[in-house]
C-alpha cells in the first residue's frame, strides 16, 4: 500500500469508526478497531504515525468528550492501539 492509499484507508476507517460510536454499534466499532490495529501491527513506521495523527488523535479527542460512553469504547481498543493512545495521553500531560 503506497502512502496515499494509506493515508486514504485511515481517513475513511476513522470517520466510520466515528460514525459507528455515535450510532451506538459496539460491535461495528470492534471490528473498525481490528482493521485498524492489523494496518498498525504490519505497517511501516510512517503507516503507525498516520494512524497515530489520523485515528488515534481524532478518536481520543472525541471519546474523552463524553467520558462514560468515551470509556467504554476506549476499553475496545485492541492492545497496540491502547498503547500508542496511552503513549499520547501521558506525552502531552494529560
Amino acid at each position: 500500500m503506497d502512502d496515499k492509499s494509506a493515508i486514504q484507508k485511515i481517513q475513511q476507517l476513522t470517520a466510520k469508526t466515528l460514525r459507528a460510536i455515535c450510532g451506538g454499534e459496539k460491535k461495528n466499532v470492534s471490528d473498525l478497531y481490528a482493521q485498524v490495529e492489523q494496518l498498525y501491527g504490519k505497517g511501516s513506521s510512517y503507516t503507525r504515525s498516520i494512524i497515530s495523527t489520523t485515528f488515534i488523535l481524532p478518536l481520543s479527542q472525541f471519546l474523552e468528550m463524553n467520558d462514560k460512553a468515551g470509556k467504554a469504547y476506549l476499553n475496545l481498543l485492541p492492545t497496540e492501539l491502547n498503547e500508542e493512545y496511552r503513549r499520547q495521553i501521558y506525552s502531552t500531560g494529560v
